[in-house]
C-alpha cells in the first residue's frame, strides 16, 4: 500500500465554534506560549556519528538488564517503565547491549550470570569434541580482558563479549561465516580496550560512534547501525527515534528501489508501523516533501493516524534518507521519526501536545541533526 493513496475519511465529533474570533486568537497565543514553556532549553546528544538537539527533558531507552545475556533472543530495549522501544538497536558488527546505571548488587549478578554462560559454553563445546575430536570448530578460545570483568569468548564463527564499564554492563554478541573477511580477534581488543563512558546529552570533541551511555573510536570505514529512541518527560506522548546506519549496495538478489527513501518512507508507514487502525497521508497533493537534512536529500512525510481504540487521533513525522556507499565522505542510510502518542499523556493527566506544535517541534529537531564529521586521518 503507498503511502499516498491513503484517504481515509476519519470521523470526528463535531467541535463546538467561537462566536468571537478575538477569543480564538487568543486561546492560541495561550497555547504557543505555553508549549514554549515546556520547551525553554534544548541540548544535543549523538547518535552513531550524528548529533541531534532534543529538549533537555528527554529521556533515552536502553536494554533491559534481565535480557542482557539472554543470548537466544533480541536484546529488550525499553524506557523506564517498560514501555517498548522496539525500533533501537545498537549493531556495530554485532549487536552491542547497554545496561542503564546498576547498583554493586546488580553489576556482581550480572558477572555471576556471565560466568555461568561462560562455563555452559565451555561444557558444550567439551561434550561436541567427545563426540567428533576431528570438529576444530568447537574448540573455545578466549580474548584477554584486560583489566576489565567479565567473559570473552570465540567458538567457531561466534564471538561473545561480556564486561562491566564502570556502573554499567555492557555485551557484545558477532556471528559470522565462512566467507567473512571480518577480523573478530582485532575488532574484540579495540572493543575492550578502547570503548569509552561518556555522559549522556553530550557531543564528544573526538570521532567515533555514539551509543547510549557509551563512545566507541573507531574508523569511518566500520559499519554501523545504531538506533537510539528518545522520550519526552514533560510530554511522554512524544517520542524520537533517530537511526544512523553505514549505506551500502543492493545484494545480488535485492531490489534496488528498496533502497531508495520514498520506498523505506512509505514501508515505514505502511508495514514497519502499524499501531493504528487507519493512517492518513496530510501530504495530499505533493504525497513527500524534498528536503535537506544533515547535509543530505531526504524524504519528509506527514500522516495522521487514528489509534486502535477508533478513537484516539495522533500525528507522525518521517524523515529518511538513501546514503551513498561510494562516496567520499561518511554519506549514510538515516532514519528520524518523532512520534505522538496521546494515549501516553491522557494517562498521565497531561494534554498532548497540539498537531500544529507537534510538526513545528518535529521539523525544529529534524533541523537540529548534523553530522559529527570524521578526522583527517578518516576521510
Amino acid at each position: 500500500m503507498n503511502l499516498a493513496a491513503m484517504n481515509f475519511k476519519l470521523t470526528h465529533n463535531n467541535r463546538k465554534r467561537f462566536s468571537c474570533i478575538g477569543m480564538l486568537l487568543l486561546l492560541s497565543v495561550a497555547t504557543v506560549k505555553t508549549l514554549a514553556s515546556d520547551f525553554p532549553e534544548w541540548q544535543q546528544d549523538c547518535v552513531g556519528r550524528m548529533a541531534i538537539s532534543l529538549p533537555n527533558d528527554a529521556e533515552i531507552a536502553v536494554v533491559q538488564t534481565r535480557s542482557m545475556l539472554d543470548i537466544s533472543n533480541e536484546s529488550r530495549i525499553s524506557f523506564q517503565d517498560g514501555l517498548p522501544a522496539s525500533y533501537s538497536n545498537f549493531l556495530i558488527r554485532g549487536e552491542m547491549r547497554i545496561s542503564a546505571p546498576l547498583n554493586a548488587r546488580e553489576l556482581a549478578t550480572f558477572l555471576t550470570e556471565a560466568n555461568k554462560l561462560r562455563e555452559k559454553i565451555l561444557k558444550a563445546a567439551q561434550k561436541d569434541k567427545e563426540q567428533d575430536p576431528s570438529d576444530q570448530e568447537g574448540n573455545v578460545s578466549e580474548y584477554p580482558l584486560g583489566d576489565r570483568q567479565g567473559i570473552a569468548l570465540h567458538r567457531g564463527y561466534t564471538s561473545l563479549v561480556a564486561f562491566t564499564l564502570k556502573n554499567h554492563a555492557i555485551t557484545w554478541l558477532s556471528v559470522s561465516n565462512a566467507n567473512s573477511k571480518f577480523d573478530a580477534p582485532r575488532f574484540v581488543a579495540s572493543l575492550i580496550s578502547d570503548l569509552q563512558l561518556r555522559p549522556n546529552f553530550s557531543v564528544p570533541v573526538s570521532s567515533g560512534i555514539c551509543l547510549p551511555h557509551l563512545l566507541l573510536p573507531v574508523s569511518q570505514s566500520q559499519t554501523r547501525r545504531i538506533g537510539t529512541t528518545y522520550r519526552l518527560k514533560s510530554h511522554p506522548d512524544i517520542t524520537i527515534f533517530l537511526e544512523d546506519h553505514t549505506a551500502r549496495k543492493p545484494g545480488k538478489y535485492e531490489r534496488p528501489e528498496v533502497f531508495t527513501a520514498i520506498y523505506k518512507s512509505n514501508y515505514f508507514w505502511t508495514q514497519r508501523y502499524q499501531d493504528y487502525d487507519s493512517i492518513e497521508n496530510l501530504l495530499k497533493f505533493r504525497r513527500h516533501n524534498n528536503i535537506p537534512f544533515a547535509g543530505q536529500r531526504a524524504v519528509e512525510s506527514k500522516v495522521r493516524m487514528i489509534r486502535t481504540d477508533k478513537i484516539t487521533e495522533d500525528f507522525g513525522y518521517l524523515v529518511v534518507t538513501q546514503g551513498n556507499p561510494d562516496a567520499k565522505v561518511d554519506t549514510p542510510d538515516l532514519m528520524l521519526y518523532v512520534i505522538r502518542d496521546a494515549r501516553q499523556a491522557i494517562k498521565r493527566g497531561i494534554k498532548p501536545v497540539p498537531k500544529k506544535e507537534f510538526f513545528k517541534l518535529a521539523r525544529q529537531i529534524a533541523d537540529s541533526v548534523k553530522h559529527r564529521g570524521a578526522t583527517p586521518s578518516e576521510k
